[in-house]
Formats: structure tokens, sequence, C-alpha cells
């Protein structure tokens, strides 16, 4: 304790973790190693029981102690407050503590680890005020290099599609198939299975480059023959 001491506030308010089994003789004489402060002892289970925060809480002193709860050890600690772990395992502790929230932590002595928490309470919560998405032009910019997007467009592409041109399938004028429908819209109206397709061409499979211009496949991956390609969606 006497290697705590001096990285401790004066006037600080200590928390110190003691296991369910101690002696009263062990809890006095850590007691009176802090003398000057005001030292309370508390059970980790019980931790966050009370509302009162305390500027240390000392863990550890007691004997090594397992399963860390840092949370309910945040939540009883003040605003830049500092934690004390004695008889920790200094491989993982240094982890543990910064993945916890705390930070600035120092190795003392071989027993001792200290680092600092958060500069905001726990749970503490602000409003983010976002600057307005807004893209002004100095008059020194260069505006020479600049696209009109509707010059990209040809007349073509500023046509409308023609429906009529399609005269069976979901992008028809009407939505209906046609009499002799083979692309299996018409299956697919009835809720029936479509009809297996048969490639007058043998190259389907091999994708968009090598399918002919009214392949039913168009748009969709290669796959190995007599597969059925799902997307999803």
């Amino acid at each position: 304790m006497e290697a705590l001491k001096p990285h401790i506030p004066a006037n600080s308010s200590v928390l110190i973790i003691r296991p369910s089994e101690v002696t009263v003789d062990k809890l006095q004489q850590a007691k009176s190693s802090l003398d000057g402060l005001s030292v309370s002892f508390e059970l980790m289970e019980r931790l966050g029981s009370s509302d009162t925060l305390y500027n240390v809480v000392v863990v550890g002193l007691f004997g090594a102690e397992k399963g860390l709860d840092y949370e309910q050890i945040q939540k009883s600690m003040k605003s830049s407050g500092i934690i004390a772990i004695f008889n920790g395992n200094n491989s993982s502790v240094s982890l543990d503590l910064l993945i916890n929230g705390f930070s600035d932590w120092q190795q003392i002595s071989e027993n001792l680890t200290i680092a600092k928490s958060p500069a905001c309470a726990f749970g503490t919560s602000t409003a983010i005020k976002l600057a307005p998405k807004v893209w002004k032009l100095d008059a020194d910019d260069d505006l020479e290099d600049l696209i009109d997007p509707d010059d990209l467009l040809t007349e073509e592409d500023k046509v409308a599609p023609n429906k009529k041109l399609y005269t069976c399938g979901p992008k028809s004028e009407k939505k209906k198939a046609c009499k002799n429908c083979s692309c299996g819209y018409a299956e697919e109206l009835a809720g029936a299975p479509p009809p297996e397709f048969k490639s007058a061409c043998g190259s389907c499979y091999l994708g968009d480059a090598f399918r002919c211009a009214s392949c039913p496949f168009l748009g969709q991956p290669a796959f190995k023959p007599g597969e059925n390609v799902k997307l999803a969606l």
C-alpha cells in the first residue's frame, strides 16, 4: 500500500474491494496505511448497490481477485479516478484495462498496476452538433474541368423504353405471358415450376460473354451445366 499512496490525491475517497473472508485486523491495517483518507470496504458482487462514487478503487489487496467486473468498478468511480490492481496478471491486466476504457496505466511495482478511469462519468451522454454539409466554391477554384452530367447523356439515353417491344414477361405492357411462352413467365404466373430449359448454343453456362442476345440467363453468373442458378437478394 505504501507504493500506491503517493499516487492518491489528497482528500480522496478510497474503496477497497475485499473478499468475503478476511480478518478484521487486516481490514484495520489497510485502513491505517491510508491514514488521512476516507476508506470504505465492499464485496465485488455488491458493487453498484450504493450511489456513492469514489476517487480510488483498490482491487486484489488481500490476494488476487478473479473475475473482475470492470463495468461495475467504473460505475463506482468518479471521472478521472484511479483503479489500483494488486497481485494481478501483469501480462493481461494492461490489455484488460485498455479494453474496458481505462487509460494511462502504469506498472508501479511487480504486483501493482494503476490506471485512470474515463474523464466522463459512466453512462454520460451528450448531443453531437453536426455541421451542415455545404460545399462552397472559392473564387480561386478552377471551374474549367467541371463536367455537366447531362452532357454525358446521348439522345438515345433520353428516350423512354418502349414497353410494346416486350410481348411477354414482367417488362411487357400488359404484364402477361404470350401464347407460345418459352421463357417460364407463364409458369411463374400460374405458380408452377418453370419448364426445363434446353440451350440451343450450349454456351449459356459460361457467362454473358458467351450467351446469345435472347438468352434467358443474361445477367446471371456462370454456372455448372445442369445447375439451377439461385440469387440471394
